[in-house]
């Protein structure tokens, strides 16, 4: 016997709130999480509402993992339409969000409307309160965080800072100030709302288990391989990605590594610089991002980047999008093809206090800022032909991981078909490091849950095609969102499709394969493919950019676009035959790039394809 869900429904306009129980089928046929979101948006959403009207929804959904002791299962999945692009998506973070949201006895939240005047959600066992916000709007994300706790510890927040207030589209914010969720407007969907923030506090609500004996056995087995892991140890004292060796004695100092619930990685870090400029500075993020600037040595380096991190995340921009804008534009400038004329009269320096100076303007729209505001599509129209393949991005987007550096991995690969444009996370394979042997591929695979007819595919190929590896990468990153399992490498690496199954099973009762909670996984990812496509999106909008196809310099040094084992450059016709292998493995249209409605049958949602001009077949 199934357990059964909880969803609550928030009318900003009115204050009304209600409860309701899931329909039972429903976690069968989408678990929850990813799934039961993108089943809400789609349900609940009409087509080609603005994302910053009172209609958006703010869909806010836990995995049956979270809130239990399964290791890394602290997700907290968030669906609603992002401005940056109007792509309907879905964010995740760690955090205690999930845990606690549990803990008062529900599974989602879905927040519609608009409050008259500034508010923050409040939630706790007993009730639902929007209460007055008025005294923090205006405060950056830790400045709300640390008010709202000093109130309502033991607690879970998600604030947003003046980037949200200001309906800045490049912005993003927190969960407990460390995880990281939203990039692309997530926060300004929430300041359009007049909603600061969202509290739940800690509940008694007990996690309910179906088979304890099970469990524990199956989490005990996981605890002991992590911790017996000798990396778990590097990422303890270094961090999930380590300080550059110049940089590294003073971030062992200065950092604290820290975890979220049921993680025993502790791979998050909050800094404390004890000396220097900003001395005193605490400040929280998942890694350390180095930045040079103009400092005259590695300590001043380091003391910089961290004070630029600090800055992003208090004003809560987006600090992929923001730092791929700062140093194209201040080298189009300097370079004279923009000038003081575009920039509104600032003189761009590649210094700290012109990157600090920037990140204000933009939490504000003042000046350059208002262009930077809206994410790199807009400035690339700002500097138009004067600098062609510029600014790397996807569906306004900036680029994360550059094929033109490491080769084209699934990773690489797979930031041209999310949904969301630019991303990394929903494509973990072996490609994430260098030189990985093809053998590594399919035991990857299989781990994944991969149909035994699709290895002995990959198998006989001999050959890494991340067109055709990146769909199983995407219905694998779309079971972790469903279950609320942190998809990061160092977490992922333990969990193989037999063992997720057995614990679907001990947790919820339902009885699924391996094979059936694949299907599922797929299920919930087409339909968030859906909710894009009824807005418009197709294969034109899958397609690299036009920067992967100039040579990158690097400390002078020449880099162009390979394949994955660095052996062969790539032409955006090899790119494009890519994405024809990549449609033909999830079974859509190559012409199109949309699923098929033969497809949707085949994945028992045949009738979502009503009003849709999708292809019959291949």
């Amino acid at each position: 016997m199934s357990i059964p869900s909880r969803i609550l429904y928030v009318n900003l306009t009115d204050g009304s709130s209600r409860a309701e129980t899931i329909d039972p089928s429903l976690p069968r046929d989408l678990i929850g999480g990813y799934g039961i979101n993108n089943k809400l948006a789609y349900d609940l959403m009409p087509p080609g509402i603005d994302p910053l009207s009172p209609e958006n929804l703010i869909i806010i959904g836990a995995g049956p993992f979270a809130g239990t002791l399964v290791p890394g299962s602290a997700k907290i999945l968030i669906t609603t339409r992002f401005p940056i692009n109007g792509a309907f998506a879905t964010a995740a973070a760690g955090g205690s969000f999930a845990l606690m949201l549990k803990s008062v006895g529900y599974d989602h939240v879905v927040i519609s409307g608009r409050a008259r005047d500034p508010v923050f959600l409040s939630l706790t066992e007993e009730k639902l309160e929007l209460v007055d916000a008025g005294d923090l709007w205006g405060m950056d994300t830790y400045e709300t965080d640390d008010a709202l706790r000093s109130r309502y510890e033991p607690c879970s927040i998600i604030p947003i800072g003046p980037a949200g207030e200001n309906l800045v589209k490049n912005s993003i914010t927190f969960v407990d100030k460390a995880g990281t969720i939203g990039r692309g407007g997530l926060p300004a969907v929430m300041g359009s709302k007049n909603l600061k923030a969202i509290i739940v506090q800690l509940g008694k609500v007990p996690m309910r288990m179906t088979d304890r004996l099970t469990f524990h056995r199956l989490v005990n087995r996981l605890h002991d391989r992590i911790m017996s892991w000798p990396n778990r140890q590097v990422i303890q004292d270094n961090g999930l990605m380590p300080a550059p060796p110049d940089m590294s004695e003073v971030h062992r100092r200065t950092r604290r590594p820290l975890a979220c619930p049921s993680c025993p990685l502790a791979d998050k870090v909050m800094v404390c610089l004890d000396e220097g400029p900003y001395a005193g500075l605490r400040t929280y993020m998942p890694h350390i991002s180095a930045h040079r600037f103009s400092a005259k040595n590695s300590t001043e380096a380091y003391e910089q980047s961290i004070k630029y991190s600090d800055a992003l995340n208090r004003y809560g921009i987006g600090g992929t999008n923001f730092s791929g804008l700062f140093y194209s534009i201040v080298d189009l400038y300097q370079q004279g093809i923009i000038t003081r004329e575009d920039t509104g009269g600032i003189e761009l320096k590649n210094d700290i206090e012109t990157a600090l100076e920037l990140i204000r303007m933009t939490a504000y729209r003042k000046g350059l800022g208002e262009v930077l505001a809206e994410g790199p599509a807009e400035i690339e129209r700002l500097v138009g032909e004067r600098a062609i393949g510029s600014i790397a991005h996807i569906k306004g987007n900036a680029i994360v991981r550059d094929p033109r550096i490491g080769g084209l991995g699934t990773m690489e690969f797979e930031q041209m078909t999310t949904p969301r444009g630019a991303h990394i996370a929903a494509a973990g394979s072996p490609s994430y490091d260098p030189g990985r042997p093809f053998a590594d591929f399919v035991r990857h695979g299989e781990r994944m849950g991969v149909s035994a007819q699709a290895l002995k595919w990959l198998e006989e190929s001999g050959v890494f095609n991340p067109g055709r590896y990146s769909k199983y990468s995407e219905d694998w990153y779309a079971l972790f969102n469903c279950l609320s399992l942190c998809n990061r490498a160092q977490v992922n690496r333990f969990y193989h499709i037999d063992t997720i199954a057995a614990l679907y099973t001990a947790v919820t009762g339902i009885e699924s394969s391996p094979e059936e909670l694949m299907h599922i996984a797929e299920r919930a990812w087409t339909i968030g493919k859906l909710l894009s496509v009824r807005e418009g999106f197709d294969r034109r909008h899958d397609h690299a950019p036009v920067a992967w196809f100039h040579p990158l310099i690097r400390s002078g040094e020449e880099h162009r676009i390979t394949d994955y084992d660095r052996t062969t450059n790539l032409t955006r016709g090899d790119l494009e035959r890519f994405l024809d292998d990549y449609y033909d493995e999830r079974g859509y249209d190559r012409v199109s790039g949309l699923p098929t409605r033969e497809k949707l049958r085949e994945l028992g949602l045949e009738s979502m394809a009503e009003g849709l001009n999708l292809p019959e077949g291949r």
